[in-house]
Formats: structure tokens, sequence, C-alpha cells
């Protein structure tokens, strides 16, 4: 049976290691700078440079196998064994770590810090919850708070702050860095909380800088794409963004110079000096522009992706509820011919008979509209319904039933199995004079559901397509249930009109 693959499983069960391989990386390229200043007076060759990255890369990748192996674990667990796998993987194996690691002699033979262990926590918490906000219903029908968590503004000020800490803990731990380049790349936050003021001078100035770079950003993504690109073109967008970062530039760069931590020998632009209108600085913008561009093309398409799938689940929903609502006339008017001509009958079994409408019609109204009902009560409505049938046609048609249903709480789309049912009457009972059979079988393989139904035609009809309206109701309804789930054949086999439906459950 076919499925819908979006990315291969196996590529697909390898990308929640990807923020632990990546604080991996991290850290080993912070170890090598920090190596590399250290040890200025010594001379690295090519294959020192290399040693120097795959050793420590090499160990963290082993100190970081069970934070790997909760993460690659995580997607095949349920509720709060994925919570207890994440906490014993994230917090219970780093704190024993770090609790060996005070023991040992010299301090220094496991590389397992709170610097990694912060960053790989924070990239697996936010990895999971992109994937939470990926497998949403969707985004229009989701919590405003939920939205704005997740989108690219957050993720893009959850960075900047990120650097702004980094950057902040850094100066906080080189004495006096603006006179005392180039600086230790070392984050120590414990260092940061005992010098809280010294953190806070440097954290309003960093993200006072940070706040420039988002700015580029805002503009950007909701002036500059959304109202000029989108409206007026390639061309006048390009105009508008050379315009803006000509414009620009100087008057930010002259902010910053404004900060208590520029020198007179050094300042925090990207030139180093102190003139605003240094083509670096314009460089720099024209740099923040070009690498923000794309991936705001690129959510942009996402999010207009996922509101039109959501469009289009909405349209479906609104067609199988009016093809639900298709079923309950037809099945209505079928019984009432039967009903009627009990009456002209005067037959005892009306009265029963009315009984048994009354049952079938409440199980329309109040299951028939529900998305999914179980599979025991369909099939008391099918029973039902073949009741009814045998009151009214008697002796003349053979109705044989096979239902197989293993225990289990199954569910199943309503009214579904009924119409390949109602089918076989209309075509075979209904307009046979003679001897007629109808044959039934469900079955349970696995979580895959087997329905067969077959019924005699008389000889007039037996070379006729026998679908109809009913038919290609189903059909609809199953590839709006049931996208890639199901098989359904229908066609006449000599004397006979042979149905059979696969459904995966």
């Amino acid at each position: 049976m076919a499925r819908l693959v979006s990315f291969p499983a196996r590529r697909q069960a390898l990308l929640p290691l990807l923020p632990v391989l990546v604080a991996v990386l991290a850290e080993t390229v912070i170890r090598l700078h920090r190596e590399t200043l250290q040890n200025q007076s010594y001379y690295f060759g090519v294959h020192d440079v290399w040693r120097l990255y795959w050793s420590p890369a090499l160990q963290l990748l082993v100190e970081s196998l069970p934070l790997l192996i909760a993460q690659f674990l995580m997607p095949s667990l349920s509720g709060w064994r994925r919570y207890l796998y994440w906490l014993l993987g994230f917090v219970a194996y780093p704190a024993c770590s770090l609790a060996v690691q005070e023991r040992l002699p010299g301090n220094g033979e496991l590389m397992l810090g709170g610097p990694f262990w912060s960053l790989a926590a924070g990239l697996s918490l936010m990895y999971w919850l992109h994937q939470a906000y990926q497998r949403a219903p969707g985004t229009r029908s989701g919590p405003s708070w939920w939205r704005n968590l997740l989108s690219l503004d957050a993720a893009l000020l959850l960075c900047l702050g990120g650097w702004v800490m980094l950057m902040s803990g850094i100066f906080v731990y080189n004495p006096d860095p603006m006179h005392n380049q180039p600086l230790e790349p070392r984050f120590d936050i414990g260092q940061m909380l005992r010098q809280w003021p010294l953190s806070l001078y440097y954290l309003w100035q960093f993200s006072l800088m940070a706040l420039v770079v988002f700015t580029y950003y805002w503009v950007n993504r909701y002036l500059l794409v959304r109202k000029v690109l989108a409206g007026q073109g390639i061309y006048l967008f390009l105009l508008c963004s050379a315009g803006w970062l000509l414009l620009s530039y100087p008057l930010f760069g002259a902010l910053v110079l404004q900060l208590p931590l520029n020198i007179a020998e050094l300042s925090l632009l990207p030139s180093e000096n102190h003139n605003p209108f240094d083509t670096l600085n314009l460089l720099v913008a024209t740099i923040i522009w070009a690498v923000s561009l794309p991936l705001i093309l690129a959510f942009e398409r996402q999010q207009s992706a996922r509101e039109l799938a959501e469009l289009t689940r909405e349209q479906a929903r609104a067609e199988l509820k009016m093809l639900q609502q298709q079923v309950n006339p037809h099945f209505l008017f079928n019984t009432l011919n039967s009903l009627y001509a009990l009456c002209l009958a005067q037959s005892a079994q009306a009265a029963p008979m009315v009984l048994k409408l009354s049952d079938l019609l409440r199980y329309v109204v109040y299951q028939g509209q529900k998305p999914r009902v179980s599979l025991e009560d369909d099939l008391v409505y099918l029973q039902n319904y073949l009741e009814l049938q045998q009151v009214r046609t008697g002796r003349r048609c053979r109705i044989e039933t096979d239902f197989q249903v293993p225990d289990g709480k199954w569910q199943i789309a309503p009214l579904l199995l009924i119409m390949l049912v109602e089918n076989a009457f209309k075509h075979g009972a209904e307009v046979s004079q003679d001897e007629c059979h109808i044959r039934l079988s469900l079955r349970m393989q696995d979580t895959e559901l087997v329905f067969e139904c077959s019924n005699s035609l008389p000889g007039q009809t037996a070379n006729q397509d026998l679908g109809g309206i009913g038919l290609a109701n189903l059909k609809r309804r199953l590839q709006l249930s049931y996208p890639q789930r199901f098989t359904l054949l229908s066609e006449a086999q000599g004397q006979h009109w042979h149905a059979r439906l696969r459904l995966q459950l």
C-alpha cells in the first residue's frame, strides 16, 4: 500500500542528533581558538591545528554519547518516557559528569563542562519545540503566543541574545578587554554572577549593538520584502535596499560610537575606528542584508505554504462534511421505500422496522457527523441495516455475513462500509425478480481492515457499470479521510459484482 514519505526514513531518524553535533563542533572550535591564543609564541603547523581540532572533537563525541542516545530514542517514545529520557540524557548525566570531573586530579580530563552542557541542552529544547510547531494543526488555529515563540523573529532574537551573553561573558572574563586584544574566548557564568554590575555594564551595550542588527533584519523583512518586493518588484526593491543601507549605516555607526566601551585606539564598529562612514561599516551592513534576505524569503515561503496547506485542509473538511450529508438522503430514501412496501402489505413487521429505522437515523445524526467512530458501533449499524433489508426482501435474497474483528479499540470513519452494502442492494436485490444473494466479509490483518462485498447481478445488468454516485462519493471520502492508505476494487466478475476495500486504520 502506497505511503507518502516527505523525507527518507533513515535520514529522518538522524535529524535529532544535529543539536548535539552542532554543540560538539562549536565547543571544539572554541577550544581550538583558546589553545592558539594561549600559545601565541608557538608556531602551529597544519598538522598541529588538525590535531588540536580532531582530538577534542572525538573526546567530546564519546562523552556526548548519552546525549546522542537520548536524542535518537526520543522520537520513538511517547508520554512521560520521552521527558524521562531527555532528563536522564541532558540533566542527570551531565550533572554526574561534572561531579566526577571535580574529583579527578587536575580537573581537566573530562571536556563536558557547563557551557557545552548549556549549549547542547538549549539546542535540543529548540529542536523539539520546532518539531512540535511543525506537527501543529495549523499556525492560524494555534494560540498567538505559540506562533510568536517559534517565529523567525523569535529565533533571531534568541540568537542575538545568545551572542550578547557570550560577548558579555568574554568581556567579563578578560580584564580591561578593549586594551588587551585579542581576547580569550572563555565564558564563565559564575564569574558573571559574581561581578553582576560589570556584566550589566557590558550587557546593555552589546544589547544595543544587537538591536541595530535586528533593525536591519526587521526593515528588510517587513518593509523591503513584504511591501516593496511583493508590491513593486525586484528593481524597486534593490533600489530601496541600496538607499536604506547608504542612509542608515553612518547613523547606526554614530550611535555605536556613543557607547562607553569605545576607546581612542579602538571602537566597536566593524572598521574599529571612529569614522562611521568607513567603507567597511557599509560592507558589514550589506552582508547583514544579503545574509538575512534568503532566510526571510525561505521562511516567508514556508509560512505561505503552511497557510495554503491549512486552507486546503479546511476545504477538504468542508467537502468531507458535504459528502457525509449526501449519504443520508440516499440511505433514507431506500429505507422509506422498504417501509412503504411493508405498510401497503399491512405487514406485522412494519412496527419493528420503524424502530430499527429510528435507531439507524439516530446513528446517522449523532455518529455519522463525527470524524471517527468505533468499528464495533459501525458494524452494529451495518447489522441493523441488514436486518431491515432482510425483512423487506424476505427469502428472495440470501444474506451471508462473516465479520471477524479481533478485540481492540479500532476507529473508522463512519458510514463508509454501508455505502458498498447499499450499492449491492441497489443493483442486486432491488432490481432482481429472481433469487439473489449478498455475501459480506470483514477481517483485520494487523492494522489493515479488509472488507469484501459480493452480490449477484440480473442478466441484463451484468455488463454495465454499476458504480453510480454512491461509489464515487465513497472514493472521494476515502481520499479525504485516508489519503494514500486505502485501495478500493469494484468490478463485475461474471454474474456477480465484487467490491473489496482495504483500509489502513
